[in-house]
């Protein structure tokens, strides 16, 4: 059954695809880099010819949480889903003029883009104009990455919305199993793509994401589609078996990523859920799930005591800040550095990509963190704090008007008959509260992630007025 509904024709070809393409980039890497536009080059043109642009889309979903890469320019990495994403726009550009494809409205692409406007209303403050063009330009491609998505999506309709859906889970589900095999292989002697054992004494795998905390959320926003999937008893996507054995793969994939905030953000998206339907099933697999879990701990505190221990601490609150190697600290260094930059310039930000750059300065180490690591990274810890320090009141107040709009649209297609809004709904409650810790705003699946809910908006609509204009409104 679960072969029927996964291990079709055409996700074997695209997941062929996806190793054949992995492949060729990594073979890319450990060549000079004038050979890198050379190999991809030799790529474009049968790619051009032989993949219609849905396809691409596809294989992109497919590659969403693929998030590690061999290749990297000017510090920055550049994932399989963007080199995808590139041969995807050629394609497009190329059946508009051979086709005469259509544009479409669509929501949200005026406000992501006056919201990158207003980074430029700090630009003669800016604190490091490297690392404020590279956001500029990284926010421009996946607001273009939106735009096209959003284009492919509602051209070709619900059922090929509902195979973006498909794969995009898919993809979270490999990222998962992965990261349990890693870990599993820890007890077994071979540690491959474990991390922080050293430093915490706890096991934690990445799988194909940078750090756990990433992997745990990849396994979060998966974990969420298919709770919801498992209480509507839904099986178009997937048979019932496998909507459970990918849930509990996911589900324990937020666990042994031991990613608090991951952790934290499922427990959100099920309460949510909870609270909204009412589920028995709901209430089941959260009392499964807790029996598996006690048992599997009991399982390490007996065989790994150390190990045991150390998950224990770092879950209690007492405890949890003295047992991470100083992450906490850091975090709360940075947004209590944040707050007192935010004050410099409120109404429009001290720029975009500027805590980078204080978080690099000896002196702010020494004042704010006795002369430790203070967290690095353009995005930093908390979103609307980072939003508020880049932009100012100004771009802050055009990125809640964002997040308002999605929910305005989520809760306007909510309907119990139909499983989608829902599962928008309690993944993006799954992005939004990890992003209060760790903020990836500027991660391509979320932006993937937006052009799924603006285009089933879009599809939502055009059947309102279909509806309408068939009663004789």
């Amino acid at each position: 059954m679960i072969a029927k509904h996964i291990w079709n024709k055409q996700t074997v070809i695209l997941l062929g695809a996806c190793v054949v393409l992995a492949a060729v980039i990594g073979t890319a890497s450990s060549l000079t880099p004038e050979m890198v536009p050379v190999i991809i080059g030799a790529l474009l043109f049968p790619f051009l010819l032989l993949l219609p642009v849905d396809r691409f889309l596809l294989l992109i979903a497919l590659c969403i949480f693929i998030d590690r890469s061999f290749l990297s320019v000017g510090g920055s990495y550049i994932r399989i889903y963007q080199v995808l994403f590139l041969f995807m726009t050629l394609k497009f550009a190329l059946e508009m003029v051979a086709q005469k494809r259509d544009i479409f409205t669509t929501p949200l692409f005026l406000f992501i883009n006056l919201w990158v406007g207003s980074y430029f209303l700090s630009y003669n403050h800016v604190l490091n104009y490297t690392d404020f063009w590279t956001v500029v330009i990284g926010q421009l491609f996946l607001n273009l990455f939106f735009f096209l998505s959003v284009q492919v999506i509602y051209d070709k309709g619900e059922p090929f919305l509902r195979k973006i859906v498909k794969y995009s889970i898919i993809s979270g589900v490999i990222v998962a199993v992965v990261g349990f095999v890693q870990w599993a292989g820890f007890f077994l002697g071979v540690e491959i793509g474990i991390s922080h054992y050293e430093h915490i004494g706890i096991p934690r795998p990445s799988s194909f994401a940078h750090e756990p905390d990433w992997y745990g959320l990849f396994c979060g926003y998966s974990a969420a589609w298919l709770l919801v999937l498992y209480m509507y008893k839904h099986s178009t996507l997937f048979s019932h078996s496998f909507i459970q054995v990918a849930l509990v793969i996911t589900c324990l994939g937020v666990m042994i990523s031991m990613a608090r905030a991951a952790i934290l953000a499922l427990f959100a998206a099920g309460l949510f859920l909870f609270i909204l339907t009412k589920g028995r099933r709901l209430i089941r697999f959260a009392l499964f799930t807790g029996i598996g879990g006690a048992i599997l701990a009991s399982g390490l505190f007996l065989t790994q005591p150390e190990i045991g221990t150390s998950i224990y601490q770092r879950m209690n609150p007492v405890t949890s800040l003295e047992t991470d190697s100083g992450a906490a600290d850091s975090r709360v260094a940075s947004i209590q550095m944040m707050i007192d930059h935010i004050n410099i310039h409120p109404i429009v930000g001290n720029g975009s990509g500027g805590m980078a750059e204080l978080s690099q300065m000896q002196e702010m180490r020494d004042k704010y963190i006795y002369g430790g690591e203070l967290n690095e990274g353009k995005g930093n810890a908390n979103i609307f704090l980072t939003v508020l320090f880049d932009t100012g009141i100004i771009g802050l107040a055009i990125f809640l008007v964002i997040i308002g709009r999605l929910i305005q649209m989520i809760h306007e297609m909510y309907s119990k008959q139909d499983f989608i809004p829902l599962g928008f709904a309690a993944s993006s409650i799954v992005i939004l509260v990890d992003f209060n810790f760790n903020n990836g705003f500027r991660m391509g699946f979320v932006w993937f992630h937006l052009a799924m809910i603006a285009a089933y908006y879009m599809l939502y609509k055009k059947r309102e007025v279909d509806r309408y204009e068939k009663g004789g409104g």
